[in-house]
């Protein structure tokens, strides 16, 4: 799935790495960027975004007892936005 700027460009590339039973990995090939890494239990909102060793977000449903709700924690110094139409993307991919 590809994320654009505002002027219609590639902001970033999200593209599955690996399929397993529990956990899902992504890439996510930033176009201005370093490349990063989403693992965790997509489905269940449950999930990091990291970029080489560096924890760049979390996502995370424990924060909100409401039902379909979850929080996106952005690293300071990140680019909220990308982060955070990285994590509607991989929402839009995975369900239904």
């Amino acid at each position: 799935m590809d994320i654009e700027d505002a002027e219609g460009r590639t902001a970033a590339i999200i593209k599955k790495a690996l399929i397993t039973p529990l956990r899902d990995r992504f890439k996510v090939e930033v176009t201005n960027g370093p490349e990063m890494d989403v693992q965790g239990n997509i489905l269940a909102h449950e999930y990091n975004i990291e970029s080489g060793r560096e924890k760049v977000a979390e996502v995370s449903k424990k924060w909100f007892p409401i039902r379909d709700t979850y929080g996106v924690e952005v690293t300071p110094g990140q680019d909220a936005a990308l982060i955070l139409a990285i994590t509607v993307a991989l929402d839009q991919m995975v369900h239904d």
